[in-house]
């Protein structure tokens, strides 16, 4: 029987939290790497990272019974022993940093206030030094922005953490009760935050051509997380599967497995999930890397979004996968045994 207490909001949410967090870190990476170019790909994808995450915390609102209470987070959200309380802050934490690093990334912000306020155009180091070669000038605008991305890379660690202790502290669900779930959710959210800023680049190829060496990045990262989230998902299932399911806690688990594997949810999930998400893209990328002298456009936005629909089909069917345990028929056969 599927699990029906869920419905698609926390699914989405699920999705939509991970891959702007994933794509504000690839963004970020971008930006680190090269801080002069890929302007507009960079600002694009943290205002998209921005995006997904503001409209995934509204759908997660929305489950509440009163989601407007739910915003005045000092109030709803002040009991620090709680999962919730910490997702709640460190998400807010990161759509302020997601969107004052898309703002700065901006041209005509980033001009609008070096003529208004001079500290941000100017630079720490002599101009003499810097013309000598000992030390390249950086405007402190720029340092202001490289401090950002790298809170922000750990807030939006966080966050694709996050999206998998949800569902972990949820309880009464055997398949929702595993560290591994987290770490496969953290790995999906930047695999499919890498899709999307792949995608976003893509489609401004004409306006801000990426750079080869940054194209051959995101492919390599591509593969590196695919194969990662392949190991991930099969140790997961792998260790439902092969419970001893003598008590309704681990029958439940392995229950849940095996509508995913065998059941009424393999067809979706072989073909939405590993098919389309995981094989598609590892195919595009291998292939994207040894045709690299070649135009890979297609063939990278192929692979991505592949891996968007796959990374998106696989938060719904865990949370429909998940069968809650009899916990009264745990507790009694805990008690006898």
């Amino acid at each position: 029987m599927l699990q029906l207490t869920w419905s698609w909001q926390p699914a989405l949410y699920l999705f939509l939290g991970g891959m702007g967090a994933g794509a504000f870190i690839m963004a970020a990476v971008l930006f680190l790497i090269d801080r002069t170019r890929h302007r507009l790909i960079v600002c694009v994808s943290m205002w998209a990272g921005f995006a997904c995450l503001a409209v995934g915390l509204m759908l997660l609102l929305s489950e509440l019974i009163t989601p407007v209470r739910g915003m005045l987070m000092w109030q709803s959200f002040s009991n620090f022993a709680s999962w919730m309380t910490y997702g709640a802050w460190g998400a807010f934490g990161a759509l302020a940093v997601f969107a004052l690093s898309a703002l700065l990334a901006m041209r005509p912000v980033g001009n609008w206030l070096a003529k208004k306020w001079k500290w941000f155009g100017k630079t720490t180091t002599k101009a003499d030094d810097a013309a000598k070669g000992a030390t390249k000038a950086v405007p402190n605008g720029v340092k202001l922005r490289t401090v950002l991305a790298v809170i922000g890379i750990a807030l939006a660690a966080f966050v694709a953490v996050y999206t998998g202790m949800l569902l972990m502290t949820a309880g009464g669900v055997p398949l929702w009760d595993s560290p591994l779930l987290p770490c496969l959710f953290t790995v999906s959210a930047l695999d499919t935050g890498v899709a999307l800023v792949e995608v976003i680049a893509v489609l401004l190829t004409k306006r801000d051509p990426l750079a080869h060496r940054a194209a051959m990045l995101m492919e390599r990262i591509v593969i590196v997380l695919v194969v990662l989230e392949m190991i991930v998902l099969g140790v997961f299932l792998g260790g439902l599967l092969g419970a001893d399911p003598t008590t309704p806690y681990a029958a439940a688990g392995t229950a849940s497995a095996e509508l995913l594997a065998t059941g009424g949810l393999s067809t979706v999930f072989w073909g939405m999930v590993v098919a389309c998400g995981l094989v598609l893209p590892l195919v595009m990328a291998a292939l994207g890397l040894a045709l690299r002298k070649r135009d890979t456009k297609p063939l990278m936005a192929l692979g991505a979004i592949g891996a968007l629909i796959g990374g998106c089909e696989l938060r719904f069917l865990v949370l429909a996968a998940g069968v809650h345990a009899d916990v009264l028929a745990s507790t009694v056969m805990g008690l006898i045994l």
